[in-house]
């Protein structure tokens, strides 16, 4: 067993039965990182160069094939689950193909690194499932659809447990998406061995060596040749079509089928043909035209799949529409005269050298040296990264404004102090690098059920969540954030279901978690008090903040207009009634004043828009709901004053937001909010309205002396910081390895 810093690797395929693409990349893969390479069986035809130079690392399971068909998917999966604990033996195991996936997903160590690479997802039981199903004679088809369920469940709980998944192309990335709803960490094309392929002369002939089956549309080529008896085509390829082929080129003297030929013969054949041609059905990512162009020679391709990606159009190859018949084959073909190809040669040779075999090692050692299992792991809970109620719509709260820059600013953090990270998302986060995320697709439960099963099957060193709580499988150094705990000092404010949720998850963050970070000193003393927690086992990390270049140019873009803004949910818990009422008595001395109530509809909102409509101040009142930031970045530019009237709260965002605009702010007088505000703002007395309004007086009336708060407020931005936190919060999760 060879070790690659101090690492015993294996790549485990399911057999090596035939010279494919497949088969040869993850034969030189496990070469060059000097790894084992585990397989159910090896044909003496299979690749014997680079058999011999396995050696002993080459570890077959049988010798003895099963072929019938049904008999043998079973079949492989049996050998794979005897000789588990042979699995077992590695730190790091690299699956290729499907039976291969399953056995390292549900029988490798649980601190091993499991990766995949991906050459396609098992199609039969995604998107050609129903083709597939018309295949078989009416009375197997209902126990094929029992097979592939049966498989599709297998395949979908074995590729969840990976750790990095890894694309063979941006087309195959695609179908991880749509058919197992979740994301590839990495793409990394497969290795084309172009030095194998060499430019020798334009010859007279073209050239076509793709496996001879339904999925190459050789059969078309064929016919399309037919048709062009002053073009030579010559066959280098075999496969389960090539009766077949055979019958359609019949007699026709300008086409030859060899069968399959030696690697020599095919290379000298590449490097004296005129171009090739590859038209495969919507390929993976395909090899074939690369190593084409290796030679020199473009190609004629088509519309679909890996091709698209891989292809300059018009460069490296010209491209006929998807779904070709034969006269697009015939019209591709016509623009590929002798001198048009020949001059596409160094532009051919030089696209090949992106994809040759170094290429693909050095990026596949990278990802395995970032993803050292040897090196501890941070697992962090993101299914707060956005308002999980309006998924891939950026909208967010100050619970998930608050993940997200914690998130973004301990990854760094981590990263920096040699750290492996791993996020949990339901779904892509785009502003973050894919190689850290884990996406578990899921709905309600995702915590309890998703995670949890995540965090037992690839556990982790520290696990920590700006937002929910702390799952049972999570390590014994988890940490958790409360933001506040005012569903239980003023219990009033939520309905019932709402306090039994947030009461359960706090109770198990406080069981569960070694620390527990809040983000005020008020909020730490409330959780002391309502719980009962050790004061020592809290840490305070204040909400950071990041000063938005926008806001500072805000009074250059927006003329200021007589309006009172307020941001945040429409609910009782905020005090929203409160100040609507204290408008409704500012008005009357100041009544071309408007109220601006920006914020999404929560506990207590109907109550408050039945109140506007009582007091018949619906014209003056604005209700517009949830906001972009666009629209928040304007109604700050042009509001003259902003209040946060609630008296329970464990921190304000917006009143951060408000100090890096420049509006004067006035705020409830409660602990918390002097902890934030300071002398930069003004206070009125908790839930009083009449207090409320002559603040809001007063600052009309004294605005030059109000406007001297901007100055303060932004002095106070200064001290927070989100990167700052970050490091605390680091700190705290792992202090015995880490000192920051």
């Amino acid at each position: 067993m060879n070790k690659i810093n101090n690492l015993k690797i294996a790549i485990v395929h399911d057999h090596l039965g035939f010279c494919g693409g497949g088969e040869r990349t993850v034969m030189m893969l496990a070469l060059d990182l000097g790894a084992d390479f585990i397989t159910a069986y090896a044909s003496a035809h299979t690749f014997p160069e680079y058999q011999e130079k396995l050696g002993s690392r080459l570890k077959c399971l049988t010798e003895n094939i099963v072929t019938t068909r049904g008999l043998r998917f079973f079949w492989l999966r049996w050998l794979f689950f005897k000789n588990r604990s042979l699995l077992k033996q590695y730190d790091v195991l690299i699956a290729s193909s499907q039976a291969a996936t399953e056995a390292v997903g549900f029988y490798a160590q649980l601190k091993a690194l499991k990766m995949v690479y991906t050459h396609t997802t098992p199609r039969r039981i995604f998107d050609m499932y129903t083709i597939s199903k018309a295949g078989y004679p009416f009375y197997l088809r209902l126990p094929y659809a029992l097979f592939t369920r049966f498989w599709k469940f297998l395949y979908l709980e074995a590729i969840c447990r990976f750790d990095i998944n890894i694309a063979n192309s941006k087309n195959i990335r695609q179908r991880i998406r749509d058919h197992v709803k979740t994301d590839a960490n990495y793409v990394v094309w497969p290795p084309i061995a172009i030095d194998k392929f060499q430019y020798i002369e334009t010859g007279d002939y073209f050239l076509s060596y793709g496996r001879l089956d339904e999925a190459k549309r050789v059969e078309l080529i064929a016919e399309a040749f037919k048709e062009m008896p002053d073009k030579k085509l010559i066959i280098a390829s075999g496969g389960p079509r090539f009766n077949q082929v055979k019958e359609i080129v019949g007699g026709c003297e300008n086409i030859k089928v060899l069968g399959w030929v030696s690697d020599e013969k095919l290379s000298l054949l590449v490097g004296r043909a005129q171009a090739t041609i590859y038209i495969p059905l919507d390929e993976d990512a395909g090899m074939t035209h690369l190593e084409s162009n290796a030679a020199g020679k473009p190609y004629l391709g088509v519309k679909e799949g890996g091709l698209i990606e891989s292809t300059i159009e018009g460069e490296t190859g010209i491209l006929i529409p998807a779904n070709p018949n034969k006269e697009d084959v015939i019209a591709g073909i016509k623009k590929m005269t002798v001198e048009w190809c020949l001059s596409k040669k160094e532009k051919c040779i030089a696209h090949a050298q992106k994809y040759q075999e170094q290429c693909f090692f050095d990026k596949m050692r990278e990802i395995i040296a970032d993803n050292n299992p040897s090196r501890k792991i941070i697992g962090i809970d993101a299914s707060r990264w956005e308002d999980p109620r309006f998924p891939g719509k950026n909208i967010r709260t100050g619970v998930e404004i608050y993940a997200m820059n914690m998130i973004r600013a301990l990854v760094l953090k981590a990263q920096e102090k040699n750290l492996r990270v791993r996020i949990y998302t339901p779904r892509p986060i785009r502003s973050l690098s894919p190689a850290i995320q884990k996406i578990i697709p899921y709905g309600r439960g995702w915590t309890s059920i998703k995670l949890n099963k995540e965090l037992k099957n690839s556990p982790v060193d520290y696990f920590f969540t700006p937002s929910y709580y702390i799952p049972k499988n999570a390590p014994q150094k988890s940490f958790a954030v409360i933001h506040d705990v005012i569903f239980k000092s003023n219990p009033e404010c939520y309905s019932f279901s709402e306090r039994i949720m947030q009461d359960t998850a706090a109770k198990l963050n406080i069981k569960r978690a070694e620390k527990i970070f809040t983000v005020s000193e008020f909020s730490k003393k409330e959780i002391v008090k309502h719980y009962g927690l050790a004061g020592e086992k809290i840490v305070c990390v204040p909400m950071g903040y990041s000063r938005n270049n926008q806001y500072s140019i805000l009074n250059n873009q927006y003329l200021k207009n007589k309006s009172i803004i307020y941001i945040g949910r429409i609910e009782k818990k905020k005090s929203v009634d409160i100040l609507v009422e204290a408008f409704n008595e500012f008005s009357y001395s100041y009544p071309d004043w408007k109220l601006v109530l920006a914020g999404r509809d929560g506990y207590g909102a109907e109550e408050i828009k039945h109140l506007v409509v009582d007091i018949k101040l619906s014209e003056k009142i604005i209700m517009p709901g949830y906001i972009s930031d666009d629209e928040k970045w304007k109604l700050f530019g042009e509001a003259g004053i902003f209040v946060h009237p609630s008296a329970r709260e464990g921190s304000s965002l917006p009143l951060l937001e408000a100090m890096d605009a420049g509006v004067p702010a006035i705020i409830s007088d409660t602990e918390v909010m002097r902890e934030i505000g300071q002398d930069a703002v003004l206070y009125f007395k908790p839930d009083d309205y009449l207090d409320l309004s002559r603040q809001l007086k007063f600052a009309v009336r004294h605005a030059e002396e109000v406007e001297l708060n901007v100055g303060k407020g932004r002095a106070l931005l200064s001290e927070r910081s989100w990167e700052k936190g970050a490091g605390v919060v680091l700190e705290e999760i792992s202090q015995k390895v880490i000192r920051a």
